[in-house]
């Protein structure tokens, strides 16, 4: 399946290449403090990639019917990350979603509130789910951004489950919050 906006595509197939980007982000420690910002930075060696890789093709994971992925292309064609959803509630038919740009160049270009609102509307519509959430901590104030210019609102506030980051940093975790009702028609997503 592939969900199309004016910047990017999301796409749940796998291309060869996405292995090796998927290699060189795990060892980017800038995107990684802001999805931990409690846990030091520790790459990882191609040998220790090469064995998980390995490992997943002889025993690939079942798809989980409670999350699900997409890649994230730009329009030209270039793998610059992924978007979920995850905690998906039947019941109370809410999920939440994430979204990681881990190379610097892409950021504050809206390639992510793009991709964030292709993924709920497409939650929204296909799914029909009623509230969808996304969290995050007080210091990753672009995705504080994307959830907001996305539509979202906060939730709550909580403490984080450590006071402070690597860096020192006060933490403080963020949910955002949007309802179906609340979601506006989403003619142009990529606006």
């Amino acid at each position: 399946m592939r969900l199309v906006g004016t910047r990017v595509v999301l796409r749940d197939s796998s291309q060869d290449s996405d292995d090796e980007d998927l290699f060189r982000w795990l060892n980017l420690e800038e995107w990684k403090y802001y999805d931990e910002p409690d846990k030091p930075f520790i790459g990882i060696s191609r040998e220790e990639f090469n064995q998980r890789l390995e490992a997943r093709r002889r025993r690939p994971r079942k798809p989980s019917p409670n999350s699900r992925g997409w890649h994230v292309d730009t329009t030209e064609g270039q793998h610059i990350g992924w978007v979920n959803y995850y905690h998906l509630d039947e019941q109370a038919k809410r999920a939440y979603v994430g979204i990681c740009l881990p190379e610097e160049e892409t950021w504050g270009k809206g390639y992510g509130t793009e991709a964030v609102r292709l993924l709920v509307d497409h939650l929204f519509d296909e799914m029909e789910l009623q509230e969808i959430r996304t969290a995050t901590w007080t210091g990753n104030k672009r995705m504080v951004r994307c959830a907001e210019k996305s539509g979202f609102a906060v939730a709550a506030r909580m403490p984080h489950r450590a006071e402070f980051s690597v860096r020192g940093e006060p933490l403080e975790r963020i949910e955002f919050s949007i309802s179906r009702e609340d979601w506006p028609a989403q003619d142009d997503v990529g606006a």
